[in-house]
């Protein structure tokens, strides 16, 4: 552990906190350190398994004097408990001298998505190609900046559905929208109008400053309504979130797709992609796309569609 005599000597000193754990659990476990920490973190393979990832986050003086070190500790307990098969653990700590309250932006650059789709954060220059629809992205305190596989394949098929006049003029709901970065870019292909809703109110803020920045406000709205109190239907409903949420909001969920509609899932792995098709089949829909990301095939996007 780190004594308390380290963490007084110089404001300049953080704490590196590296977390190992199971791939499933990256977005809740990332979107809980960005919440709390108010900072990005940064996301590593685990050079000794594919299946698990390394999550460091960077403490200040001032979290460590917070208690935010036992949160932190709390938080993964939950984990353990609500996902007793995964991995989630700390690896270690040590002190660094280097200041990463902004040091993690340099991890996050523009990224394209598909053909034109191009993801920046507000702080990155970038020269866009005729064609480019650029997103600009600050995070703030929500999950969601477009390098997370789940995230790249929604993107990827919003492109798609745009491409074959599915998306133009379509109603959009965007069920955990974290950053907006899905509900800005259905806004900018030709959505009609999006409600992207989520229950994290930080997540709510981010978005809708991320609406503003991006100039979709006068399609996109950004609420902390419940799904099920939503005012539907939809003509297309998406939803990236983990396995688990979105089995516990599948009937919901399928109540928001308008005849015809479509729902898109991702933040689905190889392995959990059976349950949730039965799941959503059950309910009605009919499995109309699937595929897996092009980088990481474990991650995987689910479509369905109601009958007409």
């Amino acid at each position: 552990m780190i004594s308390s005599q380290e963490k007084r000597q110089d404001k300049r000193l953080w704490v590196e906190l590296s977390l190992l754990c199971s791939k499933i659990l990256e977005e809740a476990l990332s979107d809980f350190l960005i919440s709390e920490l108010e900072r990005g973190v940064i996301v590593e393979e685990d050079p000794d398994n594919e299946e698990l990832l390394v999550i460091k986050a960077y403490l200040s003086r001032e979290d460590l004097e917070s208690g935010a070190l036992g949160s932190i500790e709390g938080y993964l307990e939950e984990l353990i408990q609500l996902h007793p098969d995964a991995t989630v653990r700390i690896l270690g700590e040590k002190v660094v001298e280097e200041d990463w309250h902004d040091k993690w932006k340099e991890y996050f650059r523009p990224l394209r998505v598909g053909r034109r789709l191009v993801v920046k954060p507000t702080w990155e220059e970038y020269v866009p190609d005729i064609d480019d629809i650029v997103i600009e992205i600050d995070p703030g305190r929500a999950f969601g900046v477009g390098s997370h596989p789940s995230t790249r394949l929604m993107l990827k098929r919003l492109e798609e559905l745009a491409d074959a006049d599915v998306l133009g003029g379509a109603e959009v709901l965007d069920v955990g929208t974290g950053s907006g970065i899905l509900a800005i870019a259905a806004a900018r292909l030709g959505a009609k109008t999006v409600l992207a809703i989520d229950n994290d109110l930080d997540a709510v803020e981010t978005a809708r400053n991320n609406v503003h920045l991006n100039n979709v406000h006068g399609k996109v709205s950004v609420s902390g309504t419940p799904v099920w109190e939503v005012e539907g239907p939809f003509d297309i409903v998406l939803a990236n979130i983990d396995r688990d949420t979105l089995l516990l909001l599948c009937k919901e969920l399928v109540n928001q797709v308008g005849r015809g509609g479509r729902l898109v899932l991702s933040g689905i792995l190889q392995e959990q992609k059976d349950a949730v098709v039965e799941a959503f089949e059950g309910q009605g829909l009919g499995l109309a796309h699937s595929e897996a990301d092009e980088k990481d095939d474990q991650w995987v996007l689910l479509e369905f569609q109601k009958r007409s």
